[in-house]
């Protein structure tokens, strides 16, 4: 019989790296870590060039909460990625490449850790019998079974599409959206030698920095562009009050909300940028704009990535299974209160939040994973061997 893991995390994004990093806090002794390409996930990979929503202080805050992400940093030689952050204004956001930096060292120090066993693979199935997880991996390396206590997805998630367009304008070049928030990429999406009128639809954080990059694109004269925004309400910002931040989760914040108040809502140019209200009549105003648009970007939230096949007892259960964002648990299943063992972070399976009007949104960034998963991490080891 193999070894029986106190924990096996899928993922190493922030959220595989925040739970890695709680487990250890709570006393795991044995745990494995699986992820196809280990490259810290979609924010260390794709967004390094996007301004982050966090401020220095609040990682600096929240990486210093846990006693194994403080050790990874006291051992780890100076200069390093977070002295480079700590010299920054700790009241400033930064750029997400500092924050991958940052992430990129965490999880080194966390797989040196002679309790983290690192797996390169994609989990694609995972049985819960007789209290045990057994997890099944392509590729397979073992030659006995993956077998866990506790089962931690931190699968992550990717922008959500949409096909509203094609009613109103089916030749429309669709742009992808984590492509329109690379600056340095953007330009390449676009034609050189014709004139592009592009439909950004959404005015969240995301879809403000596509109108951003495009905005600049068309003012430095490097493609010849025009901007059409559709949204359903006004920008929202975070407001920072003695108690709290309201709209910490959904409002614009840093370069992007200074931007957004400077060029958008004071004197855009109108030949450039163009901003329509759909809330009231979408089907109408889509038809009014879209069929004059080349190319569309879909702004629209993001949706999770797919997770492996679960099985409870030999029953499949993935599909109807539901995620308690407070508890990180999962239930749901008729006859099953709560699936023993199988819990979920990141920005796939976030904390749910209450800002200080009584706003409820889903806690989404690095420090909040951080934060989420040090909370929650005394009920991921009930029960385990540890």
């Amino acid at each position: 019989m193999g070894v029986i893991y106190d924990a096996v995390v899928v993922g190493a994004g922030p959220g595989g790296m925040s739970s890695v990093a709680a487990l250890l806090d709570a006393g795991a002794r044995k745990l494995l870590w699986i992820d196809p390409n280990w490259h810290g996930g979609r924010l260390n990979g794709l967004y390094r060039e996007i301004s982050s929503n966090t401020t220095v202080a609040i990682y600096l805050k929240a990486i210093h909460s846990s006693a194994t992400l403080r050790s990874i940093i006291d051992s780890t030689p100076a200069p390093n990625a977070v002295t480079q952050l700590a010299s920054m204004s700790h009241d400033s956001t930064c750029q997400l490449s500092v924050a991958g930096d940052m992430l990129c060292m965490l999880i080194d120090g966390l797989l040196a850790r002679p309790e983290v066993e690192k797996l390169t693979a994609t989990v694609d199935a995972a049985h819960l019998g007789n209290g045990i997880w057994t997890v099944t991996t392509t590729p397979d390396p073992s030659p006995t079974a993956l077998e866990s206590h506790s089962l931690i997805l931190c699968t992550g998630s990717h922008p959500r599409t949409a096909i509203k367009h094609l009613t109103h304008n089916p030749d429309l070049q669709r742009l992808d959206l984590d492509e329109c928030m690379r600056r340095s990429h953007l330009p390449s999406l676009l034609p050189t030698d014709t004139p592009a009128i592009v439909a950004v639809v959404g005015n969240s954080h995301s879809g403000i920095l596509v109108v951003r990059n495009l905005y600049e694109i068309a003012q430095s004269g490097e493609r010849d562009l025009k901007i059409i925004n559709f949204h359903r309400r006004p920008i929202r910002y975070a407001i920072y009050t003695e108690d709290g931040i309201i709209y910490d989760n959904t409002g614009l914040k840093g370069a992007t909300a200074e931007w957004a108040r400077e060029v958008m809502e004071k004197n855009p140019d109108p030949g450039i940028l163009q901003t329509v209200c759909d809330r009231d009549d979408e089907e109408g105003v889509f038809a009014e704009y879209l069929p004059r648009c080349t190319h569309i970007v879909y702004a629209v939230g993001y949706e999770r990535e797919p997770i492996p096949q679960v099985f409870v007892e030999g029953r499949r259960v993935d599909a109807e299974m539901g995620f308690d964002m407070r508890s990180s648990g999962f239930g749901g299943v008729e006859g099953l209160e709560e699936i023993r063992g199988l819990f979920g972070a990141g920005i796939a399976f976030p904390e749910e939040v209450k800002d200080p009007e009584g706003h409820v949104e889903a806690a989404v960034g690095v420090a909040k994973f951080i934060n989420f998963t040090q909370r929650v991490k005394g009920s991921w080891l009930e029960g385990g061997g540890t």
